[in-house]
């Protein structure tokens, strides 16, 4: 996090925690609605945690952890919109959207945050390949905070 305490997120009964450096356990509350959560990250403003459900049919939640109330989810139980294990859901800056990797659908996408309707994505849904415009269960993603990938959708 931007003071260096850490987010932990442990798959077993689906809890995160946030520790200081020195190990001090500050709060730790189980991720509403998850089976499996994956990669729980700060929000943009840091008040808040975003977690992915590496579950078929996945799930974005963003709670905050004091409350533990949901203020944002994307669960689409079937469809083009359903995730299938989908690992890392990080909040974009200036927007609000979300990039999501989505594992076994072998894509990268971005959910608008008001509509919940894919804006963006890269790889083709549920198809393998190590050529330009395949992926073959993307794990990772790094965000390039210093370009606006958004004026590149209207080229």
């Amino acid at each position: 996090m931007e003071n260096g305490d850490l987010l932990v997120t442990e798959i077993q009964d689906a809890w995160i925690s946030r520790v200081t450096r020195e190990g001090k356990v500050l709060w730790s509350v189980k991720a509403p609605n998850m089976h499996y959560p994956s990669d729980a990250f700060p929000t943009a403003d840091g008040k808040q945690v975003i977690v992915a459900d590496f579950w078929k049919p996945g799930r974005i939640v963003i709670f905050d952890p004091s409350t533990r109330k949901v203020t944002w989810e994307y669960f689409v139980k079937e469809g083009e919109g359903m995730l299938d294990h989908c690992s890392i859901a990080r909040e974009l800056p200036e927007t609000g959207d979300i990039l999501v990797v989505d594992d076994l659908h072998d894509r990268v996408m971005v959910i608008d945050r008001k509509t919940k309707a894919i804006i963006w994505q890269y790889g083709v849904t549920g198809k393998k390949g190590h050529t330009p415009g395949l992926l073959n269960y993307p794990d990772g993603v790094d965000l390039d905070v210093f370009r606006d990938w958004k004026s590149a959708l209207h080229k």
